[in-house]
């Protein structure tokens, strides 16, 4: 196999059959850049990974949008990939891709790695690009890791979804105003009522439309469903329970 530095990288559009091989862009990079590789228009696009210009060993999926690359997906030879890591190199190759890019389109300037779910192993690669950044789902505005992962597993460890952009004072004296305390000291939901469910019917449902003992049996999945998201996600949720 000849070395990795001697492969040649181009985008493809979907519609076409094959891709546009790249020069070197500088002598420190591995990856091969042209310009018209870097200014291709927006849309959806396949990336072409090849050795020697002849052997296709990855693919990568992207979207080039007026501000971001957005990685779609990545498939790519699985016994090379034991070698050469190829998930991880495709997405190195995205973000220099951005680098390049950023020249010629200086609006264009985020690498986005799509949906990330911080109890889930297969996604914990996407946290190792740095510095990174997550979209807290409650204020849309996008928030330092670090500070997100420490406030998901302290706010929500299990459903990893919560306002992670509120500083720790401020989102503890929110929280507390859907509270009450009871006489054991545990604090109960109060603020449920109107949050919609799905029982599986022709319409979504709150608790004043079912009777006294369904209530016994929803009130409390819902109240520990806001404890854990809070109460600004949870009016925004539909929460399925069949």
């Amino acid at each position: 196999m000849s070395p990795l530095q001697n492969q040649s990288l181009g985008f493809i559009k979907p519609t076409n059959s094959s891709a546009t091989a790249s020069e070197p862009d500088d002598d420190s990079s591995p990856f091969h850049f042209k310009d018209e590789d870097v200014k291709v228009p927006y849309g959806s696009h396949h990336q072409h990974y090849l050795i020697n210009d002849k052997y296709l060993i990855a693919v990568g999926v992207v979207d080039v949008l007026p501000h971001c690359l957005s990685s779609v997906y990545s498939f790519y030879d699985p016994t090379l990939s034991e070698v050469l890591n190829l998930g991880k190199l495709t997405a190195l190759y995205e973000i220099e891709w951005v680098h390049n890019a950023s020249r010629f389109r200086p609006e264009l300037k985020y690498y986005y790695l799509g949906y990330y779910i911080h109890s889930c192993q297969k996604m914990r690669y996407k946290a190792e690009f740095k510095p990174s950044e997550l979209l807290c789902p409650s204020r849309e505005v996008w928030v330092d890791f670090e500070d997100a992962k420490k406030r998901l597993e302290i706010r929500s460890p299990i459903r990893n979804c919560c306002n992670i952009s509120t500083p720790d004072e401020e989102y503890i004296k929110g929280a507390d105003a859907h509270f009450t305390m009871h006489g054991s000291g545990e604090k109960k939901a109060v603020s449920v009522d109107d949050i919609l469910f799905d029982i599986g019917g022709d319409s979504y449902l709150t608790l004043h439309m079912i009777s006294e003992e369904g209530k016994e049996i929803v009130r409390p999945i819902l109240e520990d469903f806001v404890s854990e998201i809070g109460y600004e996600i949870s009016m925004q949720c539909i929460v399925k329970l069949c």
